[in-house]
């Protein structure tokens, strides 16, 4: 950071000295806006975000002293504001938009821009590498996570704006300071492994999941009631055609009957009164 007000300073000198100066100007008012943003938001190499050089615990030698160091190591190393925070998302957010918009333009180009221009994007690629660092850590831990969103939105700002940026910003940049002779790393010093990535992509999705499969096993019953219902009443017609059918059938054999003892009777009431 002390780096960054030093190039600062001299740039403003160097564009005090220079008469025409207006593009020299345009660069000197993004360049301070990056300063003055990222000395409000974070440290030196990010330590908010990457937890780097957090205290570790001695070895004390006898039990007092031991369990007293015990207590003050963990509240030591236990930082007061979670590395994914919402705040040190924000803050990353206009870390990054500011960094972008010191690129050199038509005009703006000489040795102090170009190391100016170096070191924002040495500071973006420490920002890429720290985020990187935090979420590896989150991923890989064994406890839960307790803000599954969050985690996923740090993820999302990662893979979508923070990393292809960065590396856009590099390439576009390492060609204009090979005039001046300033050099960038071809690689980022801590990347975040695919496989990592794609389950923190992945978080917060099982309430979604749940509620989809819950509504889906809810039309499923709703449909098989509808045709357990429709079953029921083609058995009921079904069941009354059968009866209506069996009460007509008993009728006619009821008839037939009484038909052969109506004509039963006639032929014995006739012989009767043959005899007579």
């Amino acid at each position: 950071m002390s780096f960054m007000f030093v190039a600062l300073t001299n740039l403003a000198t160097f564009e005090s000295l220079q008469p025409n100066t207006q593009g020299y100007r345009a660069f000197l008012s993004r360049y301070a806006h990056y300063v003055l943003t990222r000395a409000q938001t974070f440290g030196g190499i990010f330590n908010e975000i990457s937890l780097a050089q957090q205290p570790t615990a001695s070895s004390p030698s006898s039990g007092k002293s031991r369990s007293k160091s015990r207590s003050s190591s963990a509240a030591a190393a236990k930082p007061k504001t979670p590395p994914l925070c919402e705040d040190h998302l924000k803050y990353a957010k206009m870390v990054l938009k500011a960094g972008l918009a010191c690129s050199l333009h038509d005009g703006e180009e000489c040795e102090s821009t170009a190391m100016c221009v170096e070191r924002v994007a040495a500071d973006l690629m420490g920002l890429s590498a720290a985020v990187a660092v935090a979420l590896k850590r989150e991923l890989k831990s064994s406890s839960e996570i307790e803000d599954e969103a969050l985690v996923k939105q740090w993820c999302e700002f990662y893979s979508e704006e923070l990393l292809p940026d960065t590396k856009q910003f590099v390439k576009k940049t390492s060609s204009k300071l090979d005039v001046y002779g300033l050099y960038l790393p071809s690689r980022m010093s801590a990347t975040l492994p695919q496989e990592l990535l794609e389950r923190g992509l992945k978080l917060g999705n099982g309430g979604e999941e749940s509620k989809e499969q819950g509504e889906e096993e809810t039309k499923e019953s709703l449909q098989e009631s509808v045709e357990v219902e429709k079953d029921e009443k083609s058995d009921d017609t079904e069941a009354g055609d059968v009866s209506l059918a069996m009460s007509n059938a008993g009728a006619s054999i009821d008839d037939d009957g009484d038909d052969e003892e109506e004509e039963e009777y006639d032929d014995e009431y006739d012989e009767y009164y043959d005899e007579e």
